[in-house]
């Protein structure tokens, strides 16, 4: 029998410990100050409905999704609805096309193998006007680059760019790349941690970056005459 666990093993209880008040200077906080009053939210991977709790002196409407049974259970005292599945399996969720003000992918995307399919099918869920916010970690951050020098990536069950449960590494760049390529306009990008005291040099001193973006028109009409095209062939 084996005394400690695999390596890729998780522990879900201490990774859900790392939310605990919004920093500044952090994602959370700095995703709360777009969303508007009265409007109705989901919230990917919503973890113990930290967010939506938060959320409710704007009066929003706040749809949790959340994988883990026991945490989504806690989360259903903070959010309006919890759906208790993975975000990677899911075919479709239980509301209209549009249905969404804003859509939150607050520290998830860096967990799923394939985030550019989930972009794409969460984009239908989102109004014409509305916003998603995804946050994302810095791969590149200069201590980052450092350990990488001296040949060291070590992962760990820390809120780090090395945490085990990483399965997706990203810069500005990628972070940028995968947001625009499931069909989304970025209006705003900003930059935690580090950067967002001193704001130099966001590829070196950035913990995450923080993505505003909105549904791209011309994508949605390339995406419409393509499935156009398809019926006539």
């Amino acid at each position: 029998m084996r005394d400690k666990g695999l390596m890729f093993d998780i522990n879900v209880s201490a990774l859900q410990e790392f939310i605990t008040e919004p920093w500044k200077h952090g994602p959370h906080f700095k995703a709360l100050k777009y969303i508007l009053s009265d409007s109705k939210v989901l919230d990917v991977g919503c973890s113990k409905g930290y967010i939506a709790d938060l959320l409710k002196f704007k009066k929003c409407y706040v749809v949790g999704i959340e994988k883990d049974k026991p945490t989504s259970n806690i989360a259903r005292k903070y959010c309006n609805e919890v759906i208790t599945t993975d975000i990677e399996n899911f075919a479709e969720l239980p509301y209209p096309d549009g249905f969404f003000d804003f859509i939150l992918c607050l520290d998830v995307l860096e967990h799923i193998a394939r985030p550019d399919i989930i972009l794409d099918k969460l984009r239908n869920y989102l109004s014409n006007n509305g916003s998603i916010i995804v946050s994302l970690p810095n791969i590149a951050r200069f201590e980052n680059r450092l350990k990488l020098l001296f040949g060291k990536f070590d992962y760990n069950e820390k809120a780090s760019a090395f945490n085990k449960g990483h399965l997706r590494f990203f810069t500005l760049k990628t972070a940028k790349d995968l947001v625009q390529s499931a069909g989304f306009r970025i209006i705003k990008i900003e930059y935690t941690g580090l950067c967002s005291i001193v704001k130099v040099f966001p590829a070196l001193t950035a913990f995450q970056f923080l993505l505003v973006a909105k549904k791209n028109i011309l994508f949605e009409c390339t995406k419409k005459d393509k499935k156009e095209i398809s019926w006539t062939r």
